[in-house]
Order: C-alpha cells, then sequence, then structure tokens
C-alpha cells in the first residue's frame, strides 16, 4: 500500500480544515494499514517451523544387543509439544554385529514404548559398521511428550553393537517442522 496525500499546499496561499484533515486521514490510514499488514505477517510467522526442540548424542559404543529389546543408552528426549503442530523425530548411528547376515531394528517409541516407525539394518559382513537412520512425523497435541530409540535382533545369532565415538556420534533430533 503506497502512501498518498490528496493535497498539495505551498507557501503563502491559505488552506481549508478539511483538507489538512484530509492529509491527516491519509497518513493515518496508511500508518493502520501498516500495522494490520504487521499483525498480518506475525500471524503467518506462526505457521513456519520453529526448528530444533531436543537432541542428544551419545559418543560411547553400546554392546551386547540382542534380545529383548534395550533402549539405545542416551537416546531418549523428552520436550513439551504444541497444539497443532506437526515434529519430525530423527534418528542416526551406526550398528555392527559378531554375525554375517543379522538383522537388527530401531525403532522409535512413545513415552510409554509404544512402537511408532522401525528401520531394519541388515548386516551382511560381521563386525563391520553400517549406517542407519529412521525418521517419523508426528502431530501429537500439546504437552510433555517423550521419543526414544529402541533396538533389537531381528534375525540370527550375533551380538549387536551400535557403534559410535566423538567423532560419529549417534544422535535423537526432534525437530518443529510447522503446521
Amino acid at each position: 500500500m503506497a502512501l498518498t496525500i490528496p493535497n498539495r499546499f505551498f507557501p503563502g496561499t491559505l488552506t481549508d480544515g478539511d483538507q489538512v484533515n484530509a492529509d491527516f486521514d491519509a497518513v493515518a490510514a496508511y500508518v493502520n494499514g501498516s500495522l494490520e499488514t504487521v499483525a498480518t505477517h506475525n500471524s503467518d510467522l506462526a505457521l513456519l517451523p520453529k526448528g530444533k526442540m531436543g537432541y542428544a548424542q551419545v559418543t560411547a559404543t553400546q554392546g551386547s544387543i540382542t534380545t529383548p529389546v534395550v533402549d539405545l543408552t542416551s537416546l531418549t528426549l523428552t520436550f513439551t509439544a504444541l497444539a497443532s503442530r506437526y515434529y519430525r523425530v530423527s534418528g542416526f548411528g551406526l550398528f555392527a554385529s559378531t554375525v554375517a547376515d543379522d538383522m537388527f531394528t530401531v525403532t522409535i517409541t512413545d513415552g510409554a514404548g509404544t512402537q511408532l516407525q522401525q528401520a531394519s539394518i541388515q548386516l551382511r559382513v560381521a563386525n563391520v559398521s553400517q549406517l542407519w537412520t529412521i525418521q517419523y512425523v508426528v502431530q501429537p497435541g500439546a504437552g510433555s511428550k517423550t521419543y526414544k530409540l529402541r533396538s533389537v535382533r531381528a534375525t540370527g545369532t550375533g551380538t549387536g553393537t551400535l557403534t559410535a565415538g566423538a567423532t560419529f556420534p549417534n544422535f535423537i533430533l526432534i525437530e518443529d517442522i510447522g503446521l
């Protein structure tokens, strides 16, 4: 919206009060319109992603993963969700097994242990770490929410190891991805 002043005044010219008031009205309309635009933009900004809500990483290897399902140490996050927003829960790491062709799963669960997503890792070579990733998008409702990464041997006879270190951490990340 452009500012348009309806009247021009020149030195030495008599002016009418209505003309002056019309100019003030034009400026007021422009300013008020700008304020409404700002309010609209602020409302639109609420729709945008808010980014990282939580992040946890582990740099220590976790071994002896077989059956039953185990929590991946330090890969649990609790955060406060807002109503009507979507969140992405992501996990990343390395996994190895003592036996070739074992299959392990990594799952995302809620705080009660309900499985929400699963990634399968087929480990073709013994004692060689393989990359895994997992993601889950959720609109959980408002309040405190907990998500965690868990693992179990699905097939085979080997012992699994979550492989991690200072330069190759495993992590869980929760991001607000918007409305």
